[in-house]
């Protein structure tokens, strides 16, 4: 039998040849999914699976054409890991049809849990949600049996007692029968190398995309462990576990639980790449780094064996105590990011964070009283019930944390980002919006919606207004952000002289972070004191107006003293004014901006109200929008297929 598995790129066709994310700073991860696959097809008896390596090449669709006809497989997997993917899917099944029509698609990662949509407008046959390993090698089976006969009319009983499959009957209707199952501890496997090589198709040099000297990373580029003379120079991406034990209502997880890797197979994997690959450094790419705190302390100890630095980005604020910090510091760890999404207490129960903005201020403030750098990653605006309160109570707590820390707003900025909520198929907030109205029900309209979303640069200037604010309002929200943070830092301040040697590091993470290695790509080292090109990270514009309240108001220590009903109503409608002009005269897709959703378009009797995210009057479980989604999904006079569907969309 004749396996594929293919990588699928993020960007709908079209784009590819402007690509070059293969060359960004922090590298490719390693394809953890598709090497997994391919070990437990091996591990129940059959044949290695081919791999043709789509994301990384960037094939035309006649190279595409070309290699499946020379390659007549009989199971094609696709791997889209995120949903953007869906256009891609769309195409490479189209082709991979045209030239085999017998030949059984399978579809897998996030993107699946739009299974309803993807079964009917594309050539794909059949969905894996969740976990796929174990369904990936169900489905080989079943076909093997049935190779004689046309894939579509494979035994739909016989699939569906395999966990994660989703598909549809001789109706077209569609049949899910609940999230994968995950593997056991012993049996998750790290990335082999080689047989990712296999897969670019001659081109081996692409396999460095999996490396990154440490200089191009921000983490490692500040601190001067870093720099000592016997310190391998390549930084790259690995996974010390799966899964994470929260369940943020944004969050697109195609499974629950948490499993860590076996250590002795993590020993043997960092001494190949150590040794093959020149690796000095470690970006660690957990969801959920610390919350198994025995088994993360003996991840560290091991990453500092081998002498290696390291840092993590996915770590809950819950996760980590002053005692952690101090023993990961020791074992080479240069700085740890939390996902702390929000300053606001109502919105942090809405994403289901389960933790207190206090827990934030205490795991970031054990960082840096330590010497250990860790930025407030990002703030997310526009969940449900956001509203100018809310985003004033994130710009307090930006400022609290400059303040402690002794380093400006102005500077912090330059090194997160501010990110617009955006509903991500397998979330509750994308059943949220469906129920709402603002995203469609069918399977027309629902593609609609991820079409557009697959742009991976336009999705992030796509605002759907959860909270029925009005649009100048929604524009408003991240400079109101920057304002507060500004005020409260000046306040806190005053004449408080600032951390000096914090301001320095800062400003090497900003030049690293700006840098543009598409622009800079002969330089061999970027110059930390020197310039490299900005980054625009306000969400809204790279327009006049904004650059102008960036630079000279938002981050002015005098306007920060100025009332606010003087200075915010200025700004706000500055803002929107701009807006107004990009909408009207503007059709640029990389500037244009959109915020679809008013209270009107709303239904009433799915629209969120303050009274129900109310801490005085709801438990924190009442005011997690899962919570408040399921209600109001019971009192809805519901078929059997909305509810199939409904489970897919709204996440395990």
């Amino acid at each position: 039998m004749n396996v594929t598995l293919c990588s699928v790129p993020v960007e709908p066709p079209g784009t590819i040849p402007k690509r070059k994310r293969s060359e960004g700073q922090m590298g490719i991860d390693p394809r953890i999914a598709i090497t997994s696959l391919n070990y437990w097809a091996t591990k129940n008896g059959f044949q290695a699976c081919k791999f043709y390596d789509i994301d990384m090449l960037y094939p035309t669709d006649e190279e595409v054409e070309k290699y499946f006809k020379e390659n007549q497989a009989d199971v094609v997997g696709l791997s889209a890991i995120v949903s953007t993917s869906y256009m891609q899917v769309k195409r490479l099944a189209k082709i991979i049809k045209s030239v085999n029509k017998n030949t059984l698609i399978v579809c897998g990662g996030y993107l699946t849990a739009a299974a309803n949509t993807i079964l009917k407008k594309t050539e794909v046959d059949v969905c894996v949600v969740g976990n796929g390993e174990i369904a990936w090698a169900g489905i080989l089976k079943i076909t093997k049996e049935h190779l004689k006969t046309e894939r579509r009319k494979l035994d739909i009983d016989k699939l569906l007692e395999i966990k994660g499959i989703a598909v549809l009957d001789e109706n077209k209707n569609l049949k899910f029968n609940g999230y994968g199952q995950t593997l056991p501890s012993s049996h998750m496997s790290f990335p082999d190398f080689e047989y990712l090589k296999s897969g670019l198709q001659g081109k081996d040099k692409s396999l460095q995309n999996y490396f990154r000297p440490f200089w191009m990373n921000e983490v490692f580029a500040m601190d001067s462990r870093s720099y000592e003379k016997n310190r391998k120079p390549m930084m790259m991406c690995i996974f010390t576990a799966k899964g994470c034990v929260a369940r943020c209502t944004f969050c697109q997880r195609g499974a629950k639980g948490y499993i860590t890797y076996d250590l002795s197979k993590m020993e043997t994997y960092l001494k190949h790449v150590i040794d093959n690959y020149n690796v000095g450094f470690i970006y660690v790419d957990d969801e959920d780094f610390g919350s198994n705190k025995k088994y993360s302390y003996q991840v560290a100890e091991l990453f500092h064996k081998y002498n290696l630095l390291w840092w993590c980005c996915g770590v809950r604020c819950t996760s980590i105590v002053e005692a952690d910090v101090i023993h990961y510091k020791k074992n080479g760890c240069c700085g740890l990011k939390f996902g702390i999404e929000s300053g606001s207490q109502t919105m942090l129960d809405i994403m289901e964070k389960k933790f207190k903005v206090d827990d934030i201020k205490k795991a970031i403030f054990a960082c840096y009283n330590n010497g250990l750098y860790s930025p407030p990653v990002g703030f997310m605006l526009g969940m449900p019930g956001e509203c100018l309160q809310t985003v004033r109570e994130s710009g307090k707590l930006l400022g609290e944390i400059g303040a402690e820390i002794g380093v400006s707003p102005g500077l912090i900025f330059k090194v997160i980002d501010i990110v617009h909520a955006v509903p991500f198929v397998g979330t509750p907030l994308y059943e949220y919006g469906k129920q709402l109205g603002l995203i469609g029900q069918s399977a027309d309209e629902e593609e609609k919606y991820i079409e557009l979303t697959s742009y991976a640069e336009y999705y992030k200037r796509y605002y759907i207004n959860f909270s029925g604010a009005p649009i100048s309002e929604i524009v408003f929200w991240d400079m109101l952000l920057w304002l507060e943070a500004t005020r409260t830092f000046e306040k806190l301040t005053k004449n408080q002289s600032l951390n000096k040697e914090w301001e320095k590091k800062f400003k090497i993470a900003a030049k690293v972070h700006a840098y543009n290695p598409h622009v800079k790509s002969k330089q061999k080292k970027i110059n930390v004191f020197g310039s490299a090109k900005k980054k625009e990270n306000i969400a809204f514009s790279n327009y006049f107006i904004t650059n102008f309240l960036k630079r000279h108001i938002v981050f002015n220590r005098i306007v920060a003293k100025l009332p606010r009903f003087l200075v915010d109503p200025i700004v706000r409608y500055l803002l929107y004014f701009e807006f107004l002009i990009q909408k009207n005269f503007f059709k640029d897709k990389h500037h244009l901006h959109t915020i679809s959703g008013t209270s009107k378009k709303m239904n009433s009797k799915i629209r969120i109200r303050y009274e129900e995210i109310d801490p005085a009057k709801t438990t924190q479980k009442d005011r997690s929008l899962r919570t408040i989604v399921e209600k109001k999904m019971k009192e809805l006079n519901r078929s059997e297929q909305e509810k199939t569907l409904s489970t897919l969309t709204a996440g395990p």
